[in-house]
């Protein structure tokens, strides 16, 4: 019996022992989780038809598809890019008729299309898409 006691006390103050060491009283774990930054893509459509975008992340290899619809107003988010100083190129192209397209420093007059190479986009004030006329 007196075995039987000392062992059963050996095992609790074993357990107090080791918990004591493992916990910290008011302690509180913290979660960290990373996010990247992300910038929203935006645009104006005037026109009655939709324009396709296509961002190639020259830097990363990614693809990024968008879509803009007829007569978006300004300011119309149609998608999120990581916010880097990655190189895209970037392809517009009209459902519809010619139009002025316009991304960042790039414009040209009544195409239906665009493809602009070595564009550091990943930018709020970069990441901006016009259709106008």
């Amino acid at each position: 019996m007196k075995r039987i006691i000392l062992i059963l006390t050996a095992m609790i103050g074993l357990v107090i022992l080791n918990s004591s060491f493992t916990t910290v009283p008011g302690a509180k774990h913290k979660t960290i989780k990373s996010k990247f930054a992300t910038v929203n893509v935006t645009a104006t459509n005037s026109t009655s038809d939709g324009v396709y975008v296509t961002l190639e992340n020259n830097t990363s290899g990614g693809v990024y598809s968008f879509f803009i619809p007829p007569n978006s107003p300004s300011g119309t988010v149609i998608g999120q890019i990581p916010e880097n100083g990655d190189i895209y190129t970037v392809k517009l192209t009209s459902t519809g008729g010619a139009h002025d397209m316009w991304v960042y420093w790039e414009h040209q007059s009544h195409v239906t299309g665009l493809s602009v190479s070595g564009m550091a986009i990943g930018c709020s004030s970069c990441a901006r898409i016009n259709i106008f006329n």
